[in-house]
């Protein structure tokens, strides 16, 4: 398992995986048996399908992001997660677990070293609701990011991110809160900003240019590429597809197909 006090920066890491594959591509690994070839059942199934997507994958990702969700509802389901974030640290991609953490004090603590520790994961993605104690955690550990969900695609974003708040749109005020709080500790702090909604995207790039940005819903969520590299204006990013790139094709020839949809895919955010 890497050690924190090994590791170099997680901003340096992202800048050089992206380098060695020449483009800012994510994998999602959200196995979802009832999508999964007919071919592939049980746990064995489920490693199968993820350790072959990795493989086919790897040479345009610079990253791979399991959603936790889709193994914990599995029997064994943290076994089978375990073996899969394996598979993907020996690819050498960066390795962004994508389990929504968000607690404070001892349980905070005990969920970043559940994702970074047991399971080795570079970066985590973190729920900021109960505040600054809920983003620390996540953020003691050098040479790890958290990512905290700032700006989502989801349609009830809205609820709650875009409200005013003296003036200013909330989701500024938790990108503000979530750097403070990485600014003082040995980890780094990224934002999760959707793709589908770009000008807040270019709002907090302007706002946090040096910032990663880890930014989901490109292909089956229907956000635009070109506008997602326009409103990022150069900055360390990080776009995810998941299920485009996943179910490309149900049949025998799965594996093949996804290593196909993610060279499309990266070929574009090449450009």
């Amino acid at each position: 398992m890497p050690d924190s006090n090994a590791l170099a920066p997680f901003s340096v890491r992202l800048a050089d995986a992206i380098a060695a594959t020449g483009a800012p591509l994510c994998v999602g690994l959200d196995p979802d048996p009832d999508r999964m070839p007919p071919s592939l059942s049980g746990p064995e199934g489920v490693i199968e399908f993820c350790v072959a997507i990795a493989e086919s994958t790897s040479p345009m990702a610079a990253a791979f992001k399991p959603n936790l969700a889709f193994f914990e509802a599995l029997p064994d389901g943290w076994a089978l997660l375990e073996v899969v974030c394996e598979a993907v640290r020996e690819t050498g991609r960066l390795l962004v677990l994508d389990g929504k953490r968000g607690d404070i004090g001892n349980t905070g603590r005990r969920y970043a070293a559940a994702l970074y520790d047991r399971l080795g994961g570079d970066a985590a993605t973190v729920a900021p609701y109960m505040g600054a104690d809920s983003i620390a955690p996540f953020v003691e550990h050098a040479g790890r990011c958290a990512f905290v969900l700032v700006a989502t695609s989801n349609p009830g974003a809205a609820d709650l991110q875009h409200l005013d708040v003296d003036g200013r749109p909330l989701y500024r005020r938790v990108a503000d809160l979530a750097a403070e709080v990485g600014a003082e500790r040995a980890g780094d702090v990224g934002f999760v900003v959707g793709a589908t909604r770009p000008a807040l995207l270019e709002d907090l790039r302007e706002a946090h240019p040096d910032v990663p940005f880890l930014v989901p819903g490109v292909g089956a969520q229907g956000g635009s590429v070109g506008e997602v590299l326009a409103a990022n204006a150069g900055g360390p990013l990080l776009v995810n597809a998941s299920r485009s790139i996943l179910y490309a094709s149900a049949g025998p020839d799965y594996a093949r197909a996804a290593g196909e949809a993610a060279e499309r895919l990266a070929e574009t955010l090449r450009r």
